[in-house]
């Protein structure tokens, strides 16, 4: 599959040291698109050029720092000369790019985008990867956002009831999920329970503690492992220490963008975020064969759980999610099952299918 050479696709976006699902995802994306004849600029407008996950030698990566007065520093009327000048200093810098398509995967940059003219540059979309009402915007921004989007090419959404949400926005708005690629390691299955996440409120840490504490303790066989940095990691040191579980409840920071051997040897996944969108760990967890369990919130881990695949817990309900945990670890038989389903689901997702959706929707 080819595209033609003449596409020229700058992705904006912030920084990409992190090791979060969006940075994976937008990194991806620019390495299966300029693998495929395209001519891809990753653009971080941010304070650093550094990335987490490995950019292909073929995507061209230019970094500056922009935060179009999204700041803490100054005032009012200096956060709003920050943001007109940076909309300026964009504009020369998507003229010098000239893209036939411009891609920008945060509002602020979606908006700077249209404001710097790239409409009118190129085809200009908002790539949309956070839940709908899980980013405040202030009332600037919100009238900025109801301003810009409209005139955009058009919206891309993760998952279909994102796309319900934001197609008031933009008549065009149309859906391509992550992707994710096979996890080829069969190895041993441990008695342990993954999750894979930032260490945020958003992600129910606090509630994962809760669950994890009941879990372990009624299993002693069982480990619970949690990979993951953020700021709420002095919470989750403190919960290990207070409730003695050093050696069945392990916090892991991500050293490596490579965790295949972790969601290999697991034997369940399981996920408490408040919102999600289309959560890019419960794509790794099921191409590795894991049964998921998840919280769910109003959009994300619905389009990627099915009945046959892991179980769906009412949000936010910690004792449904110990029963769920609880039938798992008690029927390994049905772990297997869900994780035999868990691999074919996941097959849809696979990269040279989504490439096509990019290759059909939008680089056209």
């Amino acid at each position: 599959m080819s595209h033609p050479a003449a596409a020229h696709i700058v992705l904006l976006c912030s920084r990409l040291d992190l090791p979060g699902g969006i940075e994976k995802a937008v990194i991806t994306v620019a390495n299966q698109l300029a693998a495929h004849n395209n001519r891809v600029t990753l653009l971080l407008l941010d304070e650093t050029a550094e990335t987490f996950y490995p950019v292909n030698e073929g995507v061209h990566l230019v970094q500056y720092a922009l935060h179009f007065g999204i700041t803490r520093r100054g005032n009012m009327l200096t956060r709003k000369i920050k943001f007109l000048s940076d909309i300026r200093k964009l504009k020369r810098i998507l003229q010098q790019l000239a893209p036939t398509h411009i891609i920008a995967s945060e509002y602020p940059f979606a908006v700077a985008a249209e404001l710097a003219g790239g409409s009118k540059l190129a085809k200009l979309y908002s790539w949309e990867h956070h839940h709908f009402h899980e980013l405040g915007k202030s009332r600037f921004w919100e009238r900025m956002v109801q301003h810009s989007y409209p005139k955009m090419q058009g919206i891309i959404c993760l998952n279909p009831d994102e796309q319900k949400l934001y197609s008031p926005l933009n008549k065009n708005t149309l859906v391509i999920p992550n992707s994710i690629a096979p996890n080829p390691l069969r190895i041993r299955r441990d008695l342990r329970i993954l999750t894979v996440a930032r260490l945020t409120a958003v992600k129910g840490i606090d509630s994962l503690l809760e669950i994890a504490g009941q879990v372990l303790q009624a299993n002693h066989a069982w480990t619970w492992t949690v990979i993951g940095d953020g700021e709420l990691k002095p919470m989750v040191q403190s919960f290990i220490q207070k409730h003695n579980l050093e050696k069945q409840f392990e916090l892991r920071t991500p050293q490596s963008p490579d965790l295949q051997k972790a969601y290999a040897s697991a034997s369940l996944y399981v996920m408490t975020s408040v919102n999600e969108c289309f959560p890019m760990t419960l794509l790794e967890a099921q191409a590795a064969g894991l049964p998921c369990i998840a919280f769910d919130c109003e959009t994300g881990p619905r389009h990627i759980i099915t009945k046959e695949t892991g179980i769906l817990v009412h949000p936010g309900n910690t004792e449904a999610m110990n029963r769920a945990i609880q039938q798992l670890i008690d029927d390994p038989s049905l772990r297997e099952k869900m994780g035999t389903a868990a691999i074919e689901h996941s097959r849809q997702f696979e990269p040279e299918s989504i490439l096509q959706q990019w290759s059909n929707k939008i680089i056209r």
